[in-house]
């Protein structure tokens, strides 16, 4: 068992920063980043459908026009607010009855192709938005916080409703492209009902789509082949220390998404450990704060090179070999269930020179460009969801991996896949670090 070394800072809960200006403690501040985030699901769930806002306003008032719900977001509320359930933070009622109304409302009115969910839809009517596709892994997020909230609860309708949309899932079609293609092995990234069908581009890179390849394998009908399992790549990258990871060139929320749910910190499959290269990969990208001394975000302390907003309301992805200025702090408190020096960054954040720009109603802002001076107005539930699942996996206690690791379908699919025989040498490389099998609390 490995133990994460942290410094006195944590231990004594310093008020001290720089110049001297009060900061919050670690806890302080994880119990109202906590706080915050779940209070966007609260604010940003529509009272009738249980649909979560795609985005929202951090500093002032969302508008009424705001209506477009991203099933993504919608699938992290239904696991944060189960979890805050579990914790005093809501009512066990509470968190029921909206799991309840969010499932119903899903199976009777979200377009589904083949059991797969439309990416964005009118969060009153359920209706395509955006002119968006069948998406496969925003559907596995949501079916991720459905089977959640169902092993949480305990309650025979949410699970129920879980497992109708969970069984309506057609993985096969995926991955034959309706029959088309009958000896792929990858599963297609969506399907779009304009008439160009199954899109081309498939899940064979190393990505985020360990959950959605994990709930196939388990699919209580009819599961995927275990073979699917190896179809994607894990080719290695070597870093300037030595270390070799996978997933080198992609950004930083496709080392966190899978492992909001599922803890690989004691899985095996003959490749490198998932947890272990998510560690590897978050130092990584706090490392470019030494490296980049040019940078202007990084070198104010800001780093995590993801998927969020830019200026003008447009979304960008970025990584730790392809960025401009603009950095997703929101997505960098994801990997605090990686390395708890995240915490010490946040406390900076929160307490420097930018906290008034940077810190609003739901906590940390998106994203921030320091060299154009330009801080996201917004925030966004597939960012905010995220940050409350991984805060909680922090600590044994209130650990989402607790509970989804006992979902039966997830326990049979990691049985499988930790079996499968890799095709190649399964020679760790030497100096990889082991994953670590003890979680800080704080």
């Amino acid at each position: 068992m490995r133990y994460w070394v942290v410094v006195l800072f944590f231990l004594t809960g310093c008020k001290t920063l720089g110049g001297g200006e009060d900061v919050p403690a670690p806890q302080e501040l994880k119990a109202d980043l906590e706080e915050r985030t779940l209070q966007y699901f609260l604010d940003h769930a529509h009272p009738k459908t249980g649909m979560v806002r795609d985005k929202a306003e951090n500093f002032k008032s969302t508008p009424d026009s705001n209506r477009v719900s991203s099933i993504a977001a919608t699938g992290f509320g239904l696991a944060v607010i189960a979890n805050a359930s579990i914790r005093g933070l809501v009512t066990k009622e509470y968190a029921r009855e909206y799991a309840i109304k969010t499932l119903r409302f899903t199976r009777d009115h979200v377009g589904r192709y083949k059991g797969w969910m439309f990416h964005f839809v009118d969060w009153e009517t359920g209706e395509q938005r955006y002119r968006s596709e069948y998406s496969t892994i925003d559907t596995a997020l949501f079916m991720g916080g459905a089977l959640y909230a169902a092993q949480v609860l305990g309650d025979k309708e949410v699970k129920s409703l879980a497992y109708q949309l969970y069984n309506d899932l057609d993985f096969h079609d995926m991955l034959t492209d309706g029959g088309k293609k009958p000896k792929k092995k990858t599963l297609s990234m969506a399907y779009w009902n304009d008439g160009t069908g199954y899109r081309t581009d498939q899940w064979d890179m190393y990505a985020e789509q360990m959950l959605l390849l994990l709930l196939g394998l388990g699919h209580p009908s009819r599961p995927l082949p275990v073979d699917t399992w190896l179809a994607f790549d894990r080719s290695l990258r070597s870093l300037p220390n030595g270390e070799q990871v996978m997933g080198f060139n992609g950004a930083l929320f496709l080392h966190q998404y899978s492992q909001l749910f599922v803890d690989f910190r004691g899985f095996r499959d003959g490749y490198e450990n998932y947890h272990s290269n998510s560690i590897l990969m978050s130092q990584w990208h706090r490392e470019l704060m030494r490296r980049e001394p040019t940078h202007a975000s990084l070198a104010a302390g800001f780093w995590g090179f993801s998927a969020g907003e830019a200026p003008n309301g447009t979304y960008k992805v970025f990584d730790a070999s392809r960025y401009e200025g603009i950095v997703c702090i929101g997505c960098t408190a994801a990997s605090v269930m990686f390395m708890p020096e995240v915490m010490l960054d946040m406390i900076a954040w929160r307490s420097g020179p930018y906290a008034d720009k940077v810190w609003g109603r739901y906590g940390f802002t998106d994203s921030v460009d320091i060299g154009n001076n330009w801080f996201s107005p917004t925030v966004l539930g597939i960012t905010l969801g995220p940050e409350y699942m991984a805060l909680a996996n922090t600590n044994p206690q209130t650990s989402i991996w607790r509970d989804f690791m006992q979902v039966p379908e997830i326990k049979t699919a990691l049985e499988k896949a930790s079996k499968v025989v890799r095709p190649l040498a399964t020679v760790p490389p030497k100096g990889r670090k082991p994953a670590s099998n003890f979680t800080k609390t704080w």
